[in-house]
């Protein structure tokens, strides 16, 4: 196990005295405000995972990369759990749409692109890749999904592949298939990325979805 380093574990200690002299205290972290009872939630036997948790997680992912010099990861960011419900939008204001070109993006997905959220977010013209978080309601499963934007192609981080089959997985996540290639069209990511004479495929198909081998968890 990876020690913590000094300084953080004096801020870790201090948070924890002051929380202790002060239930009620709120903290904010990035976009994050947390209670005590938000990490209290993580250790309890019945917990769940939540939103924010994840936001928290990914916004101290990419808070760590903008402060280090030099990271073979630098290429890549994340996203938060709002940016599915933006594809959705998005995807539902185009869909009728019989061409493949004018797509209408709505602002809130546009700020994404152009790292104005989430905090610490990169400028997707200078991304390889992309991870974001994907809440499935109907299953109440998250899992993660990587958007390779020079190999046009989303592969899929689940721990439960036995929860969703294959093909309902890839119906839950056709929008962002259908999407992401136009939204990259409007921004010129494919005239102006700094990738784009790398892309492996035509723009306008809908990119492939696939799963990733990856460790199971088990609920026994």
């Amino acid at each position: 196990m990876k020690a913590i380093p000094h300084d953080d574990m004096v801020k870790l200690l201090k948070l924890c005295w002051e929380w202790r002299h002060n239930p009620n205290l709120v903290m904010q972290f990035g976009n994050v405000e947390a209670e005590i009872e938000f990490f209290a939630s993580l250790v309890k036997a019945d917990g769940w995972l939540k939103g924010d948790h994840i936001d928290l997680e990914l916004y101290l992912i990419r808070k760590q990369q903008q402060e280090l010099e030099e990271v073979e990861i630098s290429d890549s960011t994340t996203t938060d759990v709002f940016f599915m419900n933006h594809i959705h939008n998005c995807f539902v204001d185009n869909k009728r749409k019989k061409e493949q070109v004018g797509w209408k993006i709505r602002n809130s997905l546009l700020n994404v692109v152009n790292r104005k959220v989430p905090t610490c977010g990169m400028d997707w013209q200078n991304a390889y890749k992309m991870y974001a978080p994907c809440m499935l309601t109907k299953y109440k499963h998250w899992v993660a999904v990587m958007i390779d934007l020079v190999k046009c192609e989303i592969k899929v981080y689940d721990s439960m592949v036995s929860l969703i089959p294959d093909e309902i997985l890839k119906e839950e996540l056709a929008p962002l298939s259908i999407t992401i290639p136009n939204l990259l069209n409007t921004i010129d990511f494919y005239e102006k990325g700094v990738y784009a004479n790398d892309c492996s495929r035509d723009w306008w198909c809908s990119w492939a979805i696939e799963r990733v081998d990856v460790p199971q968890q088990s609920n026994q």
